[in-house]
């Protein structure tokens, strides 16, 4: 099977958390959790994973893991970039068009 990135990678909510970059950490996560339900949606994960051959298999499978992570509560969200308490110095007024401060410039 061949290595492919995940982007963006997946952070799951364990201790210590886990985060899968590539393919092959997916590979191995799914190995260990498959051991611990061998009949479950994990099996079949890991099945998507085995199966990959390009890249449009990963990508599938790595969706269809995100969706199980989301279904069981693992998946922690991307994190933000900036902190909520910066968006009070953001300045989200936008200057008004010409147009709309009642001065007409013609036909429209």
């Amino acid at each position: 099977m061949a290595n492919f990135p995940i982007d963006p990678e997946l952070h799951i909510d364990e201790s210590p958390e886990t985060v899968l970059r590539q393919s092959d950490d997916a590979l191995t996560y799914l190995q260990r959790k498959a051991r611990t339900d061998p009949d479950g949606p994990w099996r079949d994960a890991l099945r998507n994973f085995q199966a990959i051959r390009d890249e449009w298999s990963a990508l599938e499978a790595v969706v269809r893991l995100e969706c199980l992570l989301e279904s069981k509560d693992l998946l922690i969200e991307a994190k933000r970039s900036w902190l909520p308490s910066q968006v009070d110095a953001v300045d989200f007024n936008v200057a008004e068009p010409e147009w709309r401060s009642g001065e007409s410039k013609g036909p429209i």
